[in-house]
C-alpha cells in the first residue's frame, strides 16, 4: 500500500475507534440500566470485547474489507429486555454475585446461542431465507426497536423508564433537567445530519458536546464525586470488572429458571440479528457500489460471536453507521477494521477509567438520535413510502411492542409475514401459458386434408402451461377458472385438458386434493384429462392424491380409453390428442387407397398439374428407419410423402440428438435446402414403412425447360405450402406472447 491509502485508513479506523467507543459506551448503559446500573463496569468491558473481537474477525474475513462490526443498538435494545427482565425479577435484595453470575450467564448465553444461529444460518447458505421476510415486517421490527431505544434512554439519563405512568414523574424538575438537554441534542441532531450528509458531522457534533458538557461542569463548579452521584458522569469504571467477573463467576450463583423464563426473548434475540445483518450488508452494497457475500457474512459474524461468549462480550454485527463513517472517511482496506478492533482492546486491557467522564447526556442524547432516527425513517418517512396496507402493519408492529412487549410483537410480525407470503404468492398467477390446439400445434406435419380438419376442431384441445410451487392458496383458484373454462359456452366442446407441469417446481399435499377433484370434474364433463412432464416426486403425490391409478402413470402410449392420461412432454400429448380427433372424423389410417395426386391436389392450383408432376417424380419405398438423407448433405433432391411418416432430427454439438418435427402423408419434406441450395439443416429418417416421390435436382431443371406453365405451378404449391406453414408458426408465437 501508498502510504496515502495507508494514511486514510488510519485516519478513518482512528475515526471509526472514537465512534465505536461512545456507541459500545451507550449500549452498555442502556443495558446495565436501572437496578443494573451497579454492573454498568461489567457491560461496558463486555461492549468493548464485542467491539474488539467481532470487529476483527469480520475486518479480517469480510468480502468488504472497510466494514466495521461491534455492539449494535437494534440488538442492544433486545439485551437491554432480556437483562432488565432477570434484574427486575432478581429484586434489589438479591446478592451482588448472584446478579453478577446470572448476567454474565444470560449475555454468554444469547452471544453464544446467537453466534451458533448466524454461523449455521451463513454455513448452509440460509441467508437468502432471510429476504422472505416482508419489508413492512422489518419496518415494524425496527421501529418498535426504535421507540424502545427512546424509552431505554431515559432510564439511561433520568433513570427512570418512559411509560404512561410515569410521565408525570418525568417532568419534575429534577428528573426534566437530565433528559431535556439530551432531548434536544438528539433533535438537532436529527435536523443537521438530514440536512447535512458530511461523514465528519456526526462525530464533530458528539465530541463537542461531550467538551461542552464537561466544560459547563467544571465552570459551574460541580465536584467529580457529586457529578457522579447526581448522574451527570458515569460512575467509576474498573479497569478489570470483566475479569473480576469471571473469577467470581460460580454455576450455584446463577438463577437458570429466569435465564429458561427469557427463551421467547433469545429467539426474538437471533431472529432480529440475523434481520439486522442483512438489512445492513444491502445497505452498505447500495452506498458503497459493492457485492458482499451475504452468507459468508453471516458465518463469519457467527463465529466471532461464539468466540465473544467464551470470553464475556454480547452479540455483535455488522454496524451500518460506523462503516459508512469509515469507507466516506476514506477506508479501503482492512488496516481501518483493524485499527478499531485494537483500539477497543487497548482500552480493555490498559484501562478504561478515563470513561467514566463521558456524559450521560450525551449518551442518552445518541440513545434517543438512534431511535428518533428509525421511528422518522419507518413511521414518518414510511407514511409517504408504502402503501396503506403495509403501513398499517408497520404501525400494527410498533403498537405491539409497545404495549404487550417485543416477543409479542415479533411473533405478530412472523405471523403476519407467513400470511402475507401465502397471501402475495396466491396473487401471483400458477398459469404460465393458456393456449388452444387451434393456435399451438404439435411438431407433426399432416396433409392439407387433415390440417383443415384440425384448424376446425383442434380448439377441444385445452393446454395450460403451470409454473411456480402449487400450494392451497393458489390450486384452488386454479380448479375454479378452469372449471368454468371447460362449462363455457366456447364454440369447441374441450374434450382435452393437458396440464403441463415443465416450469412446476412443487406441490403440497392440499392442492394434490384439488387436482383429483378436477379429475372428477373432467369425468363428468367427458373431459380426457392429461399431465404431462411430471416429476417422480409430483407423480407419486398424484397418485397417492388418486389423481390416477398406478396403470396408467405407466401407459404412456395412452391406447386406452381412460379418463387421465401422462406424456413425457407436451408434443407427444399434442400428437396424441390431435390423433384422437383425426380418429373420430375416421380418416386416422390413410392407406395406399389415397394415390399421391389425391393427397396434394387440394394445395395445387391446378387440379391437372398434379398427374404431370408424376413424370418427373421418381418413387422411393423405404422401410422403417431408412435414413432419406444426413444432416449436413448437399441438398440434391425433395421429396413428397404418399405412404408413412418422417421424421426430422437434429443432431447436437455435444452429439445428442432432438426431434424437431413429425411428417406425415401428404407432406413435403427437403424443400428448404433445394430451394435455398444450403447442406441439409437435420437427419430425415422414415418411422414406419413409407413410400415417398423424389424430385431430384436434374428433374426440377429438366421441368423448368421442358413444362413452364408445370414449373409455375409447382412454384405455387411451395408458396401455399409455406404460407400455411408461416400462419401457423405466426399464431403459435402469438399464443406465446399473450
Amino acid at each position: 500500500m501508498s502510504g496515502r491509502i495507508i494514511f486514510l485508513n488510519l485516519f478513518a479506523g482512528t475515526l471509526s475507534s472514537i465512534m465505536t467507543l461512545i456507541a459500545s459506551v451507550s449500549y452498555a448503559a442502556l443495558i446495565f440500566s436501572g437496578s443494573l446500573s451497579g454492573n454498568l463496569s461489567l457491560g461496558i468491558c463486555s461492549a468493548l470485547v464485542s467491539a474488539a473481537v467481532v470487529g476483527f474477525i469480520v475486518a479480517w474475513r469480510s468480502s468488504v474489507p472497510f466494514l466495521i462490526a461491534g455492539p449494535d443498538a437494534n440488538v442492544s435494545v433486545v439485551l437491554a429486555i432480556m437483562a432488565g427482565s432477570v434484574g427486575t425479577s432478581l429484586g434489589s435484595g438479591a446478592p451482588a454475585w448472584t446478579v453478577s453470575s446470572t448476567i454474565l450467564a444470560l449475555m454468554a448465553l444469547s452471544t453464544g446461542l446467537t453466534g451458533l444461529f448466524l454461523y449455521a444460518v451463513g454455513r448452509f447458505h440460509l441467508g437468502q431465507w432471510i429476504r422472505f421476510v416482508p419489508y413492512p415486517v422489518i419496518g415494524g421490527f425496527l421501529a418498535g426497536t426504535g421507540w424502545l431505544l427512546i424509552c431505554g434512554s431515559f432510564r439511561v439519563v433520568a433513570d427512570v423508564p418512559l411509560t404512561l405512568g410515569n410521565i408525570l414523574v418525568l417532568v419534575r424538575y429534577e428528573n426534566l433537567i437530565h433528559w431535556l438537554p439530551s432531548m434536544a441534542f438528539a433533535l438537532l441532531l436529527v435536523c443537521i445530519l438530514r440536512c447535512f450528509n458530511q461523514f465528519l458531522v456526526m462525530p464533530l457534533l458528539i465530541l463537542a458536546a461531550i467538551a461542552v458538557f464537561l466544560l459547563a461542569i467544571h465552570v459551574s463548579g460541580i465536584p467529580t464525586s457529586q457529578a457522579f452521584s447526581e448522574r451527570w458522569l458515569l460512575a467509576p469504571i474498573a479497569g478489570n470488572a470483566l475479569l473480576e467477573s469471571w473469577n467470581s463467576f460460580s454455576s450455584v450463583h446463577i438463577s437458570w429458571a429466569l435465564i429458561l423464563s427469557e427463551v421467547p426473548t433469545l429467539v426474538a434475540l437471533m431472529i432480529v440479528s440475523a434481520i439486522v445483518i442483512l438489512l445492513n450488508a444491502a445497505s452498505v452494497e447500495i452506498a458503497t457500489k459493492t457485492d458482499l457475500d451475504l452468507d459468508g457474512q453471516l458465518e463469519s459474524t457467527g463465529l466471532a460471536n461464539l468466540l465473544v461468549a467464551l470470553i464475556g462480550g454480547f452479540v455483535g454485527c455488522i454496524a451500518l453507521s460506523r462503516t459508512l463513517l469509515n469507507w466516506k472517511a476514506g477506508a479501503t482496506k482492512r488496516l481501518s477494521g483493524f485499527v478499531a478492533a485494537l483500539f477497543s482492546a487497548g482500552i480493555l486491557v490498559l484501562g478504561s477509567s478515563f470513561l467514566s467522564y463521558l456524559p450521560i447526556p450525551v449518551l442518552g442524547s445518541l440513545l434517543l438520535y438512534l431511535g428518533f432516527s428509525l421511528v422518522i425513517e419507518w413511521i414518518y418517512d414510511g407514511w409517504f413510502r408504502f402503501s396503506r396496507f403495509d403501513y398499517s402493519l408497520i404501525v400494527a408492529i410498533v403498537v405491539i411492542i409497545a404495549v404487550w412487549g417485543f416477543v409479542h410483537g415479533v411473533a405478530f410480525g412472523l405471523v403476519a409475514a407467513c400470511i402475507l407470503f401465502a397471501f402475495n404468492y396466491s396473487r401471483i398467477g400458477v398459469i404460465r401459458h393458456e393456449l388452444w390446439g387451434g393456435g399451438y400445434r404439435s411438431n407433426v406435419e399432416r396433409s392439407y386434408r387433415k390440417e383443415r380438419i384440425l384448424r376446425e376442431k383442434a380448439d377441444q384441445i385445452y393446454i395450460i402451461r403451470l409454473q411456480g410451487y402449487i400450494f392451497f392458496g393458489t390450486a384452488y383458484p386454479l380448479l375454479t377458472y378452469i372449471r368454468d373454462r371447460i362449462k363455457s359456452h366456447r364454440p369447441t366442446v374441450v374434450r382435452f385438458l393437458l396440464l403441463d407441469f415443465t416450469y412446476v417446481s412443487g406441490l403440497d399435499s392440499s392442492s394434490v386434493l384439488t387436482f383429483s377433484k378436477l379429475k372428477q370434474i373432467c369425468e363428468a364433463n367427458g373431459v380426457r384429462l392429461i399431465f404431462v412432464h411430471l416429476s417422480s416426486q409430483i407423480k407419486r403425490l398424484l397418485q397417492e392424491g388418486g389423481c390416477f391409478e398406478e396403470s396408467e402413470a405407466d401407459q404412456y402410449s395412452a391406447e386406452n380409453e381412460a379418463s387421465c392420461h401422462l406424456f413425457h412432454d407436451l408434443d407427444q400429448a399434442l400428437g396424441w390428442c390431435e390423433e384422437q380427433i383425426l380418429k373420430v372424423e375416421s380418416i386416422k389410417h390413410e392407406t395406399g387407397a389415397y394415390r399421391l395426386e389425391d393427397l396434394y391436389v387440394e394445395l395445387f392450383p391446378e387440379n391437372t398439374s398434379f398427374f404431370r408432376l408424376k413424370e418427373y417424380l421418381e418413387k422411393v419405398e423405404a422401410p422403417a428407419g431408412h435414413v432419406v438423407f444426413n444432416q449436413g448433405d448437399q441438398p440434391d433432391s425433395m421429396y413428397f410423402v404418399e405412404v408413412g411418416s418422417v421424421t426430422v432430427w437434429l443432431e447436437l454439438p455435444n452429439g445428442e440428438t432432438t426431434r424437431l418435427r413429425t411428417m406425415g402423408m401428404g407432406t413435403v419434406v427437403g424443400e428448404m435446402g433445394f430451394y435455398l441450395g444450403i447442406p441439409r439443416s437435420g437427419t430425415v429418417v422414415t418411422e414406419e414403412p413409407s413410400v415417398l416421390y423424389r424430385l431430384s435436382k436434374a428433374s426440377y431443371d429438366k421441368m423448368n425447360v421442358e413444362d413452364h406453365e408445370l414449373a409455375a405451378s409447382v412454384h405455387q404449391f411451395m408458396v401455399r405450402l409455406l404460407a400455411n406453414r408461416l400462419v401457423y408458426a405466426n399464431k403459435q408465437l402469438a399464443n406465446l406472447i399473450e
